[in-house]
């Protein structure tokens, strides 16, 4: 079992909306492709595979704005990266989009070919986009690998002859040595490629030794994967525990609550220190309370058929005679704002993905703020929170594409339970008790969102995933 992250796998990635597999993966494997190619792109071609869900959902949910993004170098929590497009065209940088038929090993599958100054394809890579902003690299020009953004590794690409010579060398500095089999002929002079990685140099030293490198006789390239998730992780990938059940045997022996096992589970994981893991919920936190303020429907630009409401309901409320609900009141409005935001390509937080996005803030917040909780309080139920979320993550999938909507709300519902149970000081076996009912009253949900926007039935779904998950 591999165990995943809570800030790269589940309270994230912190992005520009509409679809947290759709634009904020795609801009990821955009940026891991700069990273790749090491120098400025003028042009690149994106191919999606004609018979996954790209060709149907590319503009809806952002993947053309999100791979453009990422090919210029932009993050995913710039505010320019919807705007990527134009600025991409301001530049003079070519960035285009076709379809053929790829693998069809995932639905969520493209290969970007980048050219240079000839117009000859000099970098070709394969690529899926996993859910959650998550996505692998699984080819280039034809080799197999593999790289996820979670760690920096360095591709040699050799004659045969000098293998030895060149492996030998990167077994100095790192801990890790493959060489992959190519999967045809490769560059027609050249058919080796090592990979290595967990080094025992810093970043700046890695980069040194690319470019003495890029020097020697019997290499055609080496390229440089880089960390572009918010954890680098660790090689051995061995978690304190890796399920709700190894977690509560934990929590017995240590007398610890919920939120203090997720900073545990995170930095057995990942290169990270308490602290740190602290800092980045916080700020998470407040890139979550931001979102509940909806867009101005009279000022923003609209990417889908649904006018923003989110506003003009909030100022209804003071003069129209409605039922009191108490504080799902204040939680359906963040939970239709925070999904308004990432419909108008503003920022939010995918937790665990952009098209669920609006249940965790909804339901943390609106329930802290009406038990008077502070922000420490807050950020311990947002911990909570993603610690639910990583034991989906670890079992099953946070992919529509793959798992349907159970797998977005549903998991969201059972997230954002969790936290509820922290803020109310309930125990580790109570929170994991509320995370699966909640789970389960959302099994079954489909995905099939009208014209492929994260809209209908995508807003009302965050609004109904929250009640569930506080009640």
């Amino acid at each position: 079992m591999i165990s995943h992250s809570i800030f790269n796998d589940v309270l994230g990635p912190i992005m520009a909306g509409p679809s947290s597999s759709h634009s904020a993966g795609c801009a990821r494997i955009g940026r891991m492709a700069r990273f790749l190619w090491g120098k400025e792109i003028k042009k690149a071609v994106v191919v999606y595979d004609s018979l996954g869900s790209y060709p149907s959902t590319c503009v809806g949910q952002g993947s053309n704005f999100g791979f453009t993004g990422g090919l210029l170098g932009l993050r995913n929590d710039e505010p320019q990266m919807k705007d990527s497009q134009k600025i991409a065209k301001e530049q003079g940088v070519d960035i285009s989009f076709s379809q053929e038929v790829l693998s069809q090993r995932h639905p969520n599958e493209a290969r970007i070919d980048i050219y240079d100054e000839d117009g000859e394809v000099e970098l070709s890579v394969l690529t899926f986009s996993t859910g959650g902003g998550m996505f692998e690299i699984v080819e280039m020009d034809g080799f197999p690998v593999f790289m996820d953004g979670s760690k920096e590794q360095l591709y040699v690409c050799c004659y045969p002859w000098a293998a030895r010579k060149f492996y030998d060398k990167l077994e100095k500095v790192a801990k890790k040595i493959t060489v992959p089999a190519p999967k045809g002929t490769v560059l027609s002079f050249c058919n080796t490629m090592i990979c290595a990685e967990d080094f025992s140099i810093s970043s700046k030293e890695i980069d040194a030794l690319a470019d003495e490198l890029r020097k020697e006789k019997g290499i055609a390239y080496v390229r440089k994967a880089e960390v572009v998730l918010p954890v680098p992780m660790k090689p051995e990938n061995n978690p304190v525990f890796s399920t709700a059940k190894e977690a509560a045997v934990y929590a017995k022996e240590t007398k610890k609550e919920m939120w203090e096992l997720a900073i545990d589970y995170e930095c057995s994981l990942g290169y990270v220190t308490e602290n740190e893991v602290w800092e980045q919920a916080e700020h998470t936190l407040n890139i979550m309370k931001a979102a509940t303020t909806p867009p101005d429907p009279d000022t923003t630009e609209m990417f889908g058929f649904l006018p923003y409401q989110a506003m003009r309901m909030q100022e209804n409320r003071k003069s129209v005679k409605t039922i009191n609900t108490g504080y799902l009141d204040k939680a359906m409005m963040y939970a239709l704002a925070v999904m308004e935001n990432s419909c108008a390509h503003n920022i939010v937080v995918a937790s665990p993905t952009a098209g669920s996005s609006g249940v965790i803030p909804a339901a943390i917040l609106a329930v802290g703020e009406e038990m008077g909780c502070t922000k420490e309080e807050l950020t311990e139920g947002l911990l909570a929170s993603g610690l639910a979320g990583a034991f989906i993550a670890n079992q099953a999938s946070f992919g529509a594409e793959v798992a349907a909507c159970q797998a977005e709300n549903g998991s969201a519902s059972a997230m954002a339970a969790a936290g509820v149970v922290q803020l109310l000081g309930g125990s580790v076996e109570q929170g994991f008790q509320a995370a699966s009912l909640a789970l389960q009253n959302m099994l079954g949900l489909v995905c099939d969102p009208v014209g492929g926007l994260t809209e209908i039935p995508c807003i009302s779904r965050n609004i109904s995933a929250m009640a569930n998950a506080v009640h």
